[in-house]
C-alpha cells in the first residue's frame, strides 16, 4: 500500500505524462473520469483541477518516497507513454527524471526467476516491471477471448441470455476488482478488460453481428476510454488506502454492467447509435450498475468464496511465469 500523498503525486505525474504530447485525447479524458469516479480526493482536488493545473513534475517526484509507490508510479507512467504506440520527447523527459530520482538503471533488466526474485526482493527495493506492464496493456488491444455464441432470433430469449451474461461477467469483474493482489494487480485489471471485450462481442453475436478485435477495441475505447490509461490509473489508485475500495468491486461490477447495457443498445440499433451518445448512456447505466451491485452483493461474495483458491493458484502461476496473460484470461473467463 502507498500513502495518499504519494498516490496524489502519482496521479499528477500520470496526468502530466498524458498531457506531455500537447493534447489530451477524448478517450484519455474519459478513461481518467472512469478511473477516478468516486475516489475521495483531498479537498480542492478534482479531475478538472488535475487537468488544468501546471504540474511541477520534479516536486511531485520528490513526494514519492516508498519503493512500492515509486515502482507503481513509474510503471503506470511508462504504460501511458506507450499506449498510443509512440513516446514523444516530453514523455521521455518525465520518465528520465523519474528514473534518475528513483535510482533506476537506464535499461530495465527482465525479472529474475521466481525463487531468485523472491530472495532479491528481500534485500533490495522493488524494481520497475515496465516491460511486463507495457506488454500486458498492449495485449488488451490485440487479445479477445474465444466465443461460441450463436444468433438468437427470438427477442425475449435473446434479452434473457444477454441479461444472464451481463450479470455473470459483472460478478466476476467485481471479484477480480475487490482487492489489489501484490505482483499481479495489473494482470487482474487486464483480465477484467478481457471479460468486458468478450461480453461486447458475445452480445453482438446474439444479434448476428460478428465483431473483430479492432472493432471491439474501438467501441470500448470510444465509450469507456483508453484501456492503457484506465488500467494505469486504476492500478495506482487501488494501492491507496481509502481509494482502493472505491475503485474495486463496486466500480468493476458497475462498469462491466454498463458496458453490457450499452452494447445491447448499440447492437439492437444495428450499430447506428453515435459513440458520443453511447458514452452518455454508459455514464447513466453505471448508476444502475451500482444499484445492481448492491442487489447482487451476496452473489459477488459467494462467487469470491467459491473461486478464492482457484484465483490464488492462478495468480501464483502468473507471477511465477508458469502461464501467460492469455492463459490467465481464459481461465478467469471459465471461472465466470
Amino acid at each position: 500500500m502507498i500513502s495518499v500523498t504519494e498516490g496524489l503525486a502519482g496521479l499528477r505525474i500520470l496526468v502530466a505524462v498524458a498531457k506531455a504530447d500537447g493534447r489530451l485525447l477524448d478517450e484519455e479524458r474519459t478513461a481518467l473520469e472512469e478511473a477516478l469516479e468516486g475516489v475521495s480526493l483531498p479537498d480542492g482536488v478534482t479531475l478538472e483541477t488535475l487537468l488544468e493545473e501546471e504540474t511541477d513534475v520534479e516536486e511531485q517526484i520528490q513526494r514519492i518516497v516508498s519503493p512500492e509507490a515509486r515502482r507503481e508510479t513509474y510503471d503506470a507512467a511508462v504504460s501511458i507513454a506507450l499506449v498510443d504506440g509512440e513516446r514523444v520527447a516530453q514523455e521521455n523527459a518525465i520518465l528520465d527524471r523519474m528514473k534518475l530520482a528513483f535510482g533506476y538503471a537506464a535499461s530495465i533488466v527482465p525479472p529474475a526467476p521466481p525463487v531468485a526474485h523472491a530472495v532479491a526482493e528481500a534485500v533490495q527495493p522493488p524494481q520497475p516491471r515496465s516491460g511486463f506492464l507495457a506488454d500486458l496493456v498492449n495485449e488488451t488491444k490485440d487479445t479477445i477471448l474465444p466465443s461460441n455464441i450463436k444468433k438468437v432470433p427470438d427477442p425475449k430469449r435473446r434479452a434473457a441470455e444477454i441479461e444472464e451474461d451481463v450479470l455473470k461477467y459483472s460478478i466476476m469483474s467485481a471479484v477480480l476488482g475487490a482487492f489489489p493482489v501484490p505482483g499481479v494487480a495489473i494482470a487482474t485489471d487486464v483480465a477484467v478488460v478481457a471479460l468486458q471485450a468478450k461480453l461486447v462481442r458475445d452480445i453482438g453475436q446474439y444479434f448476428g453481428n460478428t465483431m473483430d478485435k479492432k472493432a471491439v477495441s474501438s467501441l470500448l475505447g470510444g465509450v469507456v476510454g483508453g484501456t492503457g490509461m484506465r488500467i494505469a490509473v486504476n492500478n495506482l489508485a487501488k494501492l491507496v488506502p481509502g481509494w482502493g475500495s472505491v475503485v474495486g468491486a463496486t466500480t468493476s461490477f458497475a462498469t462491466t454492467w454498463a458496458i453490457g447495457k450499452v452494447a445491447e443498445r448499440y447492437f439492437a440499433s444495428g450499430g447506428t447509435v453515435p459513440v458520443a451518445q453511447l458514452r452518455k448512456e454508459f455514464k447513466d447505466a453505471k448508476k444502475d450498475g451500482k444499484e445492481a451491485y448492491d442487489k447482487n452483493k451476496e452473489s459477488v461474495e459467494a462467487k469470491a468464496s467459491r473461486t478464492k483458491l482457484a484465483l490464488e493458484a492462478l495468480n501464483a502461476d502468473l507471477q511465477a511465469q508458469r502461464i501467460s496473460q492469455d492463459e490467465y484470461d481464459e481461465r478467469v473467463e471459465k471461472l465466470a
